[in-house]
């Protein structure tokens, strides 16, 4: 009896613990343009990257230019571009919903920290996290000095110099690797989460009329995600090659464009070649030719106006204003005699 109560005590106290909502960051206090890392443990009904804020002293800032959110397992991976500012910061996760002690809520959970310039040397890594199924690569920015920086992934080791403010991508292969490994840069650590392609087979059978002999053809694809019941936060974790292609410059996707980890405009449909219309070309074409026909008419009449007059135009004229003068000076005689 004793036995049992002891144990029924027991499952009380660790029930709400493994229930709880914990925020584990990578630091307590971090430089500003720093990465930070967090992990995000809990029962979580819905969670999303929008549901995650970054406060400075209780006021919301806008969400960060460059963050991401992914769930392995039962862990939430979150990294952050922090801004260019020191002061007391906190994470705050909002209007996610989660179950503690089977009861579920939606009150905000915050982390605090601080950020705050010193001469440490640090590092701006983007992303925060790897999420792949090919070679992937990752940029790495020195802070408040210049340094030199040690990479270490899966046995392969690169070495480089940064200067303060620079920014230098570097690139890894993933040949013989599966699930979780970590990538050590001089202090910190990023997580890889390699993601194990699906081969299909796809047969191509041909049936001849005379041997009626089966020939199977095998064709290898790559299988993508489907990202039709995806989130736009879960869509931008994933690499374009994952669910989609990018286009090129005489093509167009035949669907909606989606933005991913490495792409701006990468393709879930299939790229279509543009045809390109020549009727833009034709109408332009007549309508500088009626352009310049129309010059070339305001300037002949113009040209036509200014002709100067021949040798027997000119006596024309001057014998018709003598005539013209003659007839005035006979009308004034006329007048004179009739006033007599």
């Amino acid at each position: 009896m004793k036995k049992s109560i002891s144990l029924l005590f027991i499952l009380l106290l660790v029930i709400p613990a493994i229930s709880a909502i914990d925020i584990k960051l990578s630091k307590a206090s971090y430089q500003p343009q720093e990465t930070l890392q967090a992990e995000i443990t809990g029962n979580f009904i819905s969670i999303t990257n929008e549901n995650i804020l970054i406060y400075e002293q209780n006021i919301p800032r806008s969400q960060p230019v460059v963050s991401d959110l992914t769930k392995q397992g039962n862990i939430y991976y979150f990294y952050a571009i922090l801004p260019n500012q020191q002061g007391n910061f906190s994470l705050k996760i909002e209007n996610a919903k989660y179950t503690e002690s089977g009861v579920e809520k939606t009150t905000a959970v915050v982390k605090e920290f601080t950020i705050i310039k010193t001469n440490t040397s640090s590092l701006q890594i983007n992303p925060g996290f790897v999420k792949t199924s090919t070679d992937f690569s990752i940029k790495i920015k020195a802070l408040n000095s210049n340094q030199d920086i040690n990479a270490v992934f899966n046995q392969q080791s690169q070495n480089l110099s940064l200067i303060e403010d620079m920014q230098k991508t570097i690139s890894f292969s993933i040949s013989g690797l599966i699930g979780k490994s970590d990538l050590k840069i001089n202090s910190y650590t990023i997580p890889v989460f390699i993601i194990e392609k699906t081969i299909t087979n796809n047969t191509l059978i041909n049936q001849t009329n005379q041997t009626n002999i089966n020939q199977t053809n095998q064709t290898i694809n790559e299988t993508k995600i489907n990202i039709i019941n995806k989130t736009p936060d879960e869509i931008k974790s994933l690499y374009c090659s994952e669910f989609g292609k990018e286009c090129g410059d005489n093509e167009e996707c035949d669907a909606e464009i989606k933005p991913s980890l490495d792409s701006g405009s990468c393709c879930p449909g299939t790229c279509v070649e543009v045809k390109k219309s020549h009727t833009g070309t034709i109408i332009g074409i007549v309508l500088l030719i009626i352009v310049v026909l129309f010059v070339g008419f305001i300037y002949w009449r113009s040209k036509k106006k200014q002709k100067p007059k021949s040798t027997d135009e000119i006596l024309k004229d001057k014998e018709k204003q003598f005539q013209e003068r003659m007839q005035e000076q006979g009308s004034e005689v006329t007048r004179s005699l009739g006033k007599i």
